[in-house]
């Protein structure tokens, strides 16, 4: 996407139209969303197979934040979201993809700095989808250029158990096992990229809550970690997601979300934990 040219005055003086449609866009680009993709539930399903279920979003955001009375800094941000999923009488395919680019002053060319720049692109096989223990595969691939990960591929497998599964919550567990190859920039030494192709143990533990037909939370916890013989030691990585969801209508729902991430021995001198915290309305449909 091409960030505008607007001179900081003209895009001061036409911010009140500028706002309409911005909330314009974003209206009408969250109607393409459908209901969330429910796995766990096409996971469990007994009396539905052969079908397809999906969801797709576009969020767009325009702000400013104060960096000097007559020099604000200001940032345009796009997040793309597509996720599908084909549940077959025995196995279920699912593919999710997300882009996320946070720009900081757009409007000047001389200033215009990308500090946000990532994605992945996550392919999985849930083998025999209908059995209390049920066998994975998957592959997945993802960048964070902000941070300096050029690439991260990784290919594995293993075996999910239901724990407990009824209309109110359910609980899952998951082990395997996967390859892992990460691409790094490294801050401290220009031109640099260090590379680090580890095998490593995957565990997850999931969980789903309904509280009541309008509000419910849905969380994941992975734990990661393999032996590196470079370093001597192993490269644990722990990363959570949880997002609550209030539905006030047929069609609008209010969405939370809490996602972090904590590597003990980063691969380059990076943040060892990261987060972000989400807030927004949904049009579903």
């Amino acid at each position: 996407m091409d960030a505008p040219d607007l001179a900081l005055a003209k895009f001061t003086i036409a911010l009140p139209r500028t706002f309409l449609f911005t909330i314009l866009f974003i209206l009408l680009s969250t109607t393409v969303k459908s209901q969330i993709l429910n796995i766990e539930r096409a996971r469990i399903s007994k009396d539905t197979t052969h079908y397809w279920t999906g969801k797709g979003g576009v969020d767009f955001s325009m702000f400013n934040r104060n960096a000097g009375k007559d020099n604000p800094n200001n940032y345009l941000s796009l997040t793309l979201n597509a996720d599908i999923a084909y549940i077959s009488k025995y196995h279920a395919y699912m593919l999710f993809n997300n882009l996320n680019y946070v720009l900081i002053n757009y409007t000047s060319r001389e200033e215009r700095n990308t500090v946000a720049n990532n994605g992945f692109t996550h392919f999985r096989v849930n083998l025999w989808h209908r059995r209390k223990l049920t066998y994975e595969l998957y592959t997945q691939y993802q960048y964070d250029d902000a941070r300096g990960l050029n690439m991260r591929l990784l290919n594995g497998g293993g075996v999910r158990y239901t724990l407990r599964h009824t209309d109110k919550v359910s609980f899952f567990v998951g082990s395997g096992f996967m390859w892992e190859r990460e691409e790094w920039r490294d801050p401290e030494v220009e031109g640099l990229v260090r590379v680090s192709d580890l095998p490593k143990s995957s565990n997850y533990f999931s969980a789903r809550a309904k509280f009541s037909e309008a509000v419910g939370l849905n969380s994941i916890v992975y734990f990661q970690t393999g032996y590196d013989h470079l370093i001597d030691a192993f490269r644990n990585r722990v990363s959570g997601d949880v997002s609550l969801n209030t539905q006030l209508s047929k069609h609008l729902t209010m969405r939370t979300g809490f996602n972090c991430t904590f590597e003990n021995r980063p691969i380059v001198p990076v943040t060892n934990f990261i987060y972000s915290i989400t807030n927004g309305i949904q049009v579903s449909f």
